[in-house]
């Protein structure tokens, strides 16, 4: 079976798009060329016209100007005398004299009894289906007309447009025939993108924390959609080995570390010096931080977090809480009263690691922390403002980036290693929040977290 590419399909559809728009012009340009009335029956004044110089002129110099008044629509015969019979066949009349019906009144009363008959030619059976709409328009009509020395005027008026087998003008039935290949287009177009628009939602469904899904079967496709529904197939495969042999180092190094830690601080007993023995208990403490940063934005980013309906409130009173209790200079400003929930969908643990570092980063650089919780339109609003000089507006956006800190220098005792906000705005993001940095009202730096709130 031979299977054409993608592009030929398609460009066999774009040239029957466009044989269907030169098919449909064609029918245009019948409809408002040939479809007239006035090109099938000649008007009235035009008969009284030809009927009138043909008269004025001698019977021998007819032929000329019977000849000059012939066209592709309109031909002329002077006959000695009339047929009194009307028979079947092609190119004779068929049919009773319409003069006097509704359609050809007019031509009775305005040719002053010049008019002998107006009979079709063509099929005796009559015209059903659609060539009804045009059978005004469709074959031939004979006028006779009485000249003023007796002769008789044949007048045959054709149709100006090529007819199909089923009656219709040619234009019309290209037109017909030109929808019917658009409809084909369309339906093979549709084809061919179903299985894509199938495939585009499923890769959305890929989450390379969880098992694979499975991708919808193509079928009878394009050769590049078959090899495209192939590789991604193939790349979700890679993906979850990539996760989980990421996850296991980054566990495996912090379970390690932990382990060393542990050693370390039995150690650090030791150190006689106590102001000693504290910074390198707080340097053991920053170490474990920034392993337990790098697992929680590692969890974060490939949808691992284990989020749970939290009431925001009581966990953000019992975080100052615990973090007051630990030294830090933080306290609680406005918040809902004690009686109201606020309701959220957040990783407990990561929540907490968001604000333990914005506390962190308050203390350091603006020496205490006000912790604030405002539920509004659908949104929780947690702030962590400081007493500080603040962050120009310049520099706020950038301070989210890794390794970037508010202070310049490198030193440990003055900040971290710029990696605080950073971990915030993934955390946060990771469970649809937002975070913003501006001013707090008395002038130090205000940062402000939205998540959505739950609604039951």
């Amino acid at each position: 079976m031979v299977r054409l590419g993608l592009t030929t399909r398609l460009f066999a559809i774009g040239a029957t798009f466009l044989l269907t728009i030169w098919l449909g012009l064609v029918a245009l340009y019948y409809r408002s060329n040939g479809l007239d009335r006035s090109l099938t029956r000649p008007p009235v004044t035009q008969l009284r016209a030809i009927a009138d110089v043909l008269s004025a002129t001698k019977p021998g110099d007819r032929d000329a100007l019977l000849d000059a008044i012939a066209s592709s629509i309109l031909s002329a015969t002077i006959e000695t005398e009339r047929a009194l019979t009307t028979s079947d066949g092609d190119g004779r009349e068929v049919g009773d004299d319409l003069r006097g019906t509704s359609e050809f009144v007019e031509y009775d009363a305005l040719l002053d009894g010049r008019l002998l008959s107006i009979v079709r030619l063509g099929r005796p059976e009559p015209i059903v289906g659609p060539a009804s709409l045009f059978a005004s328009a469709i074959g031939t009509l004979r006028f006779r007309l009485r000249l003023d020395d007796g002769a008789i005027l044949r007048l045959d008026t054709r149709t100006p447009f090529v007819v199909t087998l089923f009656g219709l003008p040619a234009g019309m039935g290209a037109g017909l025939v030109g929808t019917v290949f658009a409809l084909i287009a369309f339906l093979l177009l549709n084809r061919e993108i179903r299985p894509l628009t199938r495939l585009a939602a499923a890769v959305d469904r890929i989450d390379p924390s969880s098992a694979p899904i499975a991708l919808p079967v193509v079928g009878a496709h394009a050769p590049e959609t078959l090899a495209l529904h192939n590789a991604f197939d193939r790349l979700q495969t890679r993906l979850q080995t990539l996760i989980a042999g990421r996850f296991a180092l980054i566990g495996g190094v912090q379970h390690d570390v932990r382990s060393f830690a542990t050693r370390l601080r039995l150690r650090v007993e030791h150190i006689g010096d106590p102001a000693e023995r504290d910074k390198a208990a707080a340097d053991i403490d920053d170490m474990i931080g920034l392993l337990d940063n790098a697992l929680l934005t590692a969890r974060a980013g490939v949808g691992r977090l284990d989020e749970e309906l939290l009431d925001l409130s009581t966990l953000l009173r019992q975080e100052v809480i615990d973090l007051g209790a630990g030294g830090r200079p933080v306290r609680l400003g406005t918040m809902p009263p004690a009686s109201q929930e606020v309701p959220v969908i957040l990783d407990r643990t990561a929540f907490r690691r968001i604000v333990v570092n914005l506390v962190d980063n308050a203390v350091k650089y603006g020496r205490e922390a006000r912790v604030e919780l405002e539920a509004r339109q659908g949104r929780a609003l947690v702030s962590v403002s400081d007493a500080g000089a603040g962050i120009a507006p310049e520099a706020a956006a950038v301070l989210f980036e890794p390794f970037v800190r508010g202070e310049p220098s490198r030193s440990r005792r003055t900040g971290g290693a710029g990696l605080g906000l950073a971990v915030v705005r993934s955390l946060a993001e990771a469970q649809e929040g937002t975070v913003e940095i501006g001013r707090a009202e008395g002038g130090g730096a205000r940062v402000e977290l939205s998540f959505p709130l739950f609604v039951a």
